[in-house]
C-alpha cells in the first residue's frame, strides 16, 4: 500500500523538525542570556545600595566595643560571670547578654560593672582611658540629668532641636533631663556628639566638658583631666 504522502513531504519534515529544535535550542540560549543580564543588573543594583549605606572613612560609635571591653576586663578580674552579676545585682542573663553584645548597657549599669570590675567608667563604655576618680553618692552618673541640661541651655538649643541633631526626639532629652529614665551608653554619645562635648564628661563627669579647640566634632575624643577633681 503506497505513502499518502508524497516523497518531499518526508524531506520537508526533516527539515522542519530540526529547525524547531535549533529555534527552542536559541531561546533557551537566549532566556539565560536575559536572565544573566537581569542578575547582573540586579547585583549591581544590590552593590550600588549597600555602597550608598557604607559611609567610608568613618569610625564605629565607641560604645561598640562595650562588649569584647566587658569580658576582657571580667577575665583580666579573674571573676566569672555569675560572680560579676551577683556583685552588681544583675540577672546572669542580663550579664551573658551584656558580654554578647545583645544588650546596651545604661551609663548607670556601667559604673557598677566598672566599680566591681575596679576599672574606669569610661574606659569600659567607651574605651577611653582615664584615671579612676572617688566613687560619690548615687553614682557620677546620677548626675547626668543635671549636666546634659546645663551644657543645652549653654549651647542655646531647645530639646527639640537637640533630640533631632542628636537622633533621638524632645521627649528623650526631656525625661533625661527630668531624671525619668536614665539613658544607655549609646544615646549618651549621640547625645555628647551633638554637643560637642566629651562623652566622658556627660555620661560619668571625668574630665572637662570642652573638647580640644581645633578638633572637629567628635564624642570619642578623650577629655582633658579635670584639675579640680
Amino acid at each position: 500500500m503506497g505513502s499518502r504522502f508524497a516523497p518531499g513531504a518526508f524531506l520537508l519534515l526533516g527539515l522542519v523538525a530540526p529547525s524547531r529544535g535549533v529555534h527552542k535550542f536559541w531561546k533557551s540560549v537566549n532566556n539565560k542570556a536575559t536572565f544573566t543580564r537581569d542578575f547582573c543588573r540586579c547585583s549591581q543594583g544590590w552593590a550600588d545600595l549597600v555602597a550608598s549605606l557604607v559611609v567610608r572613612g568613618r569610625r564605629n560609635p565607641l560604645h561598640t566595643g562595650f562588649a569584647l571591653r566587658l569580658t576582657r576586663a571580667r577575665e583580666a578580674a579573674d571573676l566569672s560571670g555569675a560572680a560579676v552579676s551577683v556583685a552588681v545585682g544583675m540577672h546572669r542573663a542580663t550579664a551573658s547578654g551584656l558580654e554578647g553584645g545583645g544588650r546596651v548597657p545604661r551609663v548607670d549599669t556601667v559604673e557598677k560593672l566598672a566599680a566591681v570590675l575596679g576599672i574606669s567608667p569610661c574606659a569600659l563604655a567607651y574605651g577611653v582611658e582615664l584615671p579612676r576618680l572617688q566613687a560619690q553618692s548615687g553614682g557620677r552618673s546620677s548626675s547626668l540629668a543635671q549636666r546634659l541640661s546645663s551644657i543645652r541651655e549653654e549651647r542655646g538649643l531647645s530639646r527639640l532641636e537637640l533630640g533631632r541633631l542628636s537622633g533621638t526626639s524632645h521627649t528623650f532629652v526631656r525625661m533625661t533631663e527630668t531624671g525619668t529614665t536614665v539613658p544607655n551608653i549609646a544615646n549618651v554619645e549621640q547625645l555628647a556628639k551633638a554637643l560637642n562635648v566629651s562623652v566622658c564628661w556627660l555620661a560619668f563627669g571625668i574630665g572637662q566638658a570642652e573638647l580640644p579647640a581645633g578638633r572637629r566634632v567628635r564624642s570619642d575624643t578623650p577629655p582633658a583631666p579635670d584639675p579640680h577633681e
